[in-house]
């Protein structure tokens, strides 16, 4: 049974969501036990999963936590006024009235922040900011409820009714107000976004003449073909532009194609119905990102990380290659200049043959579009993974005709989103099978792999011949 803490629980919904390593369950109040039901309890649970969507079932107060306010001296911070102090919530027991999440992304709480201040509503744009929170304006350090409120107040940006560009990445979103005026400077605001509310804010001016352009190395201009599909508005498709933008204008390679494609599904079954996906052809290599959130913003900011990481991993791997660019002929050695040929499967007898190595993955959610971007970047026959979309392990393997299978543990049917490779879903799951009859299966099926669930740990295996003619087996960490 998991642990995880109860991030918001909203009394008059009965609805709640529960953190645990970086990922989010929802909760509802006949799941959750009474004592339990507020923010920052520290909780023990059950995952339930449902067509895809997970959901912590079960939910109970871990033995040894106290949810008393006046308790502060416990090690845990149960009705703290923020996740790391204590003290009594005050006004953090208040939900902003259209986020319903105290744990929402950084750019969804900027966003809503700046849209209140756009509509004038200023007792939902306070209640965003966490206690505590410092505006710096000028030479101007203002604290307080009071203070923060003159402030707003005296803002000309204030209810006049257009939306601001946000951006950013991690914990820090830049809120971009247009001049209300011609030859007034553009409002410009740093945030700092903690635990769904801005901790602290940064004001100063800047002229829109002299914002830099995406331009490549060579000085042209970079194109990007921005492609969306559902309700995407115009702002975020437009900040989602600007971020990739930033990407492509830092790389010393040419961009001969970037396109960005953002769409964002109406179905309120769909956990994740934001879905963010670039591809770019960088001087002749395709390289692709995706990513899947509740909001586009939040996918936006989720895509440019993985891009990043995307870009590194083929910098890393053009580096191998070039060192190991050439086949030496047989009986041929230089030192660190040739490579060897890849030999084919050794045909050991099957009695000599041994399981001579485990290895596991790391238990991280990928896309099947980052799974075979992997596959093909390590030069496997296969990989193994678990899936974003379904949470399921799983393994993509080469067809015949050039495309890619995708089979998961569970069988699912979950719908993995638009994907940039030619994937075919296998609609039947893997057998359950121990180790040994995983391995006797590989021997007579003459198959490069066996995909199995293992009948011990109920996790998905993928069993395989080495070069040397002995067993690898590939397991979740």
């Amino acid at each position: 049974m998991p642990e995880g803490v109860i991030a918001w629980y909203d009394p008059e919904t009965g609805e709640a969501e529960v953190a645990r390593d970086g990922r989010r369950f929802v909760a509802r109040r006949g799941d959750i036990e009474s004592v339990a039901r507020c923010a920052g309890a520290h909780v023990h649970f059950d995952i339930l999963r449902e067509e895809g969507a997970e959901r912590a079932v079960n939910v109970k107060l871990r033995i040894g936590t106290r949810v008393s306010h006046h308790q502060h001296r416990f090690g845990t911070l149960v009705g703290a006024s923020g996740y790391d102090t204590k003290g009594a919530a005050g006004a953090r027991s208040k939900v902003h009235p259209e986020m319903r999440n105290a744990g929402a992304h950084p750019l969804e709480v900027a966003r809503a922040w700046a849209t209140a201040v756009a509509r004038g509503d200023l007792p939902a744009a306070l209640v965003l900011y966490a206690p505590g929170a410092v505006v710096h304006a000028g030479d101007r350090s203002l604290t307080g409820t009071s203070a923060l409120q003159r402030w707003l107040e005296a803002e000309p940006r204030f209810g006049w009714g257009r939306h601001a560009r946000i951006h950013g990445e991690g914990a820090d979103a830049i809120i971009s107000f247009e001049a209300t005026e011609p030859g007034q400077l553009d409002l410009l605001l740093r945030s700092r976004i903690a635990h769904g509310e801005v901790a602290e804010q940064w004001v100063s001016e800047s002229d829109r003449s002299e914002r830099a352009t995406a331009q490549g190395r060579n000085g042209a201009e970079l194109r990007l073909q921005v492609v969306t599909h559902g309700l995407v508005p115009e702002g975020e498709r437009r900040d989602a532009e600007t971020a990739v933008l930033g990407v492509l204008d830092k790389l010393r390679e040419p961009v001969l194609l970037a396109r960005l494609k953002l769409s964002h599904e109406t179905d309120p079954a769909r956990v994740r119905p934001a879905v963010a996906q670039v591809t770019i052809d960088l001087n002749g290599d395709l390289v692709r990102a995706q990513a899947a959130a509740r909001s586009a913003p939040e996918a936006t900011d989720l895509l440019i990380r993985r891009l990043h990481d995307r870009l590194e991993h083929r910098a890393r791997h053009r580096e191998f290659l070039h060192r190991n660019e050439l086949v030496g002929e047989p009986g041929e050695w230089r030192h660190g200049g040739l490579a060897t040929s890849r030999p084919p499967v050794f045909e050991r007898p099957v009695e000599d043959r041994q399981l001579v190595r485990h290895k596991t993955f790391a238990v991280g959610e990928l896309t099947p579009d980052e799974a075979v971007y992997d596959m093909e970047q390590l030069d496997y026959d296969f990989y193994l993974f678990s899936e974003l979309a379904s949470g399921a392990d799983a393994v993509v393997a080469r067809t015949e005709s050039g495309g890619y299978r995708l089979v998961r543990a569970s069988g699912s049917d979950t719908d993995s989103g638009p994907t940039a490779v030619p994937l075919e879903v296998s609609p039947q799951a893997p057998p359950t099978l121990s180790l040994d009859a995983a391995i006797e299966r590989l021997n007579t099926g003459g198959e490069s792999h066996v995909f199995f669930v293992n009948a011990g740990s109920g996790r998905g295996n993928a069993v395989y011949r080495r070069y040397d003619g002995h067993y690898g087996l590939i397991s979740p960490e």
